[in-house]
């Protein structure tokens, strides 16, 4: 049986795995996205954008019991409670089930109400039809989740992260083909369910083989279920308010402007949230460490454990954030055209932003959930919603979609509230060196904002040489950042470690070929 490593060099090895499941979904994006939106067009690609948001909405019909679940295995592994963990297993595939149904039914409600009442856009596609499609996958995926969660729980991100990886490049690969030969909503998402099929049985398969207990038996043990929601449901709180936070304004956007603006809102948002997305898988990594660590009540460990992850985490969040800005026209015009570069070049540079910030509260917010302390994360999640609400309906209608990007800008200030209270009262640190690497951020930012200007940006000619100058100046950004001495030893000394032992091993596994 799987146990839970808690080592630094363990959690620096999981952390390859995730950028490295992190860098294909990028590389797809740059590649396919433009020709998708080409033969779709934006009003379609709008609808496509809307329809996706609707999901992020109710998939929180889980409760947060996902994150539960993956709690309770590793502690259950932990106290070697098997008889226990095999009834929460079977029980939560029960949940799952009904989950499914729950999720299958909504979405065919909500295609009813989207056929008779949303006309103005979507002609083209029959929301009834799509909507009925999209249940159906995500019925698949609600009933096999718990062989998907258990790898994440176990810390097998080897397995996890290549599955996932392949599904995201058949999935895309399925949908860049369909478009091409002229086919739209209809065909993408019954493709889609049908790689969802594929998908599960694959989890299945993996996680069976490494996860005797997991099996897909239904059971129902009561107290359980009772115990897995009591700690999922103030984590569900948490999860309306995050997805309130970062869909209203997708919502909100076909409403006030129509379908096409959307697309010039959410294409360059999905290269800002990578930024967030990148410290929230990295961070995930923290979530089975903490929870044994608050098991054994060692909090001064915890506190390490953050100020570490804070600080790699903003470097890398920072590093990527300023390379976006300092490139924002070109990436835009390079990658998807002048009317984008016009349309959403004040919009990337304030999501960059936001997402930084964002990027900063997530291992924070990781180990709160671990430490069962939910209540103090939700409060500052729901403030950061109201607060996006109100000023979206005060500045969208002034401003259009650059005024949605300034209202997320603007709810999510209260983050940097939240990481204040939380060291002061929760983890009680009392010498805030990390905060420097803001202004080790800030010191490396203007030497290579002039050498972006003088030497990047002349080179910068094509789509071509974007691709290849783009990531290449964060990773100047992270050389320059290191030769001014702003690496912190122990974090640096960590990355030379692992990065002998993989030269190592790679020459090991070389020899014996």
């Amino acid at each position: 049986m799987n146990e839970i490593n808690t080592s630094s060099q363990k959690t620096i090895k999981d952390s390859f795995y995730n950028v490295m499941g992190f860098i294909l979904p990028i590389v797809i994006l740059i590649i396919y996205t433009p020709i998708i939106i080409h033969h779709l067009g934006v009003e379609i690609y709008g609808v496509y954008v809307f329809l996706n948001t609707l999901l992020a909405f109710i998939s929180l019909l889980d409760l947060g019991i996902g994150i539960a679940t993956n709690k309770h295995i590793v502690e259950y592994l932990a106290t070697n409670q098997l008889v226990r963990l095999q009834k929460l297993l079977r029980s939560m595939n029960t949940v799952y089930l009904m989950i499914g149904c729950v999720y299958f039914i909504i979405c065919v409600s909500i295609g009813f109400f989207l056929e008779f009442f949303w006309t103005s856009v979507g002609n083209q596609e029959n929301y009834l039809i799509l909507l009925l499609i999209i249940g159906a996958t995500g019925f698949m995926y609600s009933v096999f989740s718990n062989f998907g969660n258990s790898l994440v729980a176990l810390q097998r991100y080897d397995i996890q992260i290549k599955i996932s990886s392949f599904y995201v490049f058949l999935s895309n690969t399925l949908i860049l083909l369909l478009v091409l030969n002229g086919y739209k909503l209809i065909p993408i998402l019954i493709g889609q369910f049908f790689i969802s099929i594929f998908l599960s049985l694959t989890y299945v398969f993996f996680s069976k083989k490494i996860f005797s207990l997991l099996e897909l038996k239904y059971e129902w043990h009561l107290e359980e279920i009772k115990t897995n929601y009591k700690y999922a449901l103030p984590i569900a709180f948490n999860n309306i308010a995050s997805s309130s936070l970062v869909h209203f304004d997708k919502i909100l956007i076909p409403a006030f402007l129509g379908s096409a603006p959307l697309t010039f809102y959410s294409v360059p948002g999905s290269i800002s949230t990578k930024i967030s997305s990148l410290s929230g898988t990295l961070s995930s990594l923290l979530f089975p460490i903490t929870v044994n660590l608050n098991a054994l009540g060692d909090l001064e460990k915890i506190k390490r454990v953050y100020l570490k992850s804070f600080r790699l985490l903003a470097v890398l969040a920072g590093s990527i954030t300023i390379s976006i800005i300092f490139n924002a026209h070109k990436i835009l015009f390079f990658w998807l055209g002048n009317n984008f570069a016009q349309n959403s070049f004040y919009v990337l540079i304030l999501l960059s932003i936001t997402h930084f910030i964002l990027a900063l509260l997530s291992p924070l917010s990781n180990l709160l959930m671990a430490m069962n302390k939910m209540k103090f994360l939700t409060f500052g999640t729901f403030a950061m919603a109201a607060l996006n609400l109100v000023s979206l309906i005060i500045f969208l209608p002034l401003f259009g979609i650059n005024g949605a990007a300034l209202s997320y800008l603007i709810s999510v200030m209260v983050a940097l509230w939240m990481l204040w209270y939380s060291e002061k009262f929760i983890f009680l640190i009392k010498v805030k060196s990390h905060y420097f690497v803001f202004l080790k951020l800030l010191a490396t930012s203007l030497p290579f904002y002039f050498l972006t200007r003088i030497v990047i940006h002349p080179l910068i000619q094509d789509i071509y040489t974007l691709a290849i100058l783009g990531p290449l100046s964060v990773v100047i950004f992270l050389i320059m950042y290191r030769l001014f001495g702003f690496f912190e030893n122990d974090d640096w000394n960590e990355f030379e470690d692992l990065f002998q032992k993989k030269i190592s091993t790679s020459r090991i596994q070389k020899n014996n070929i």
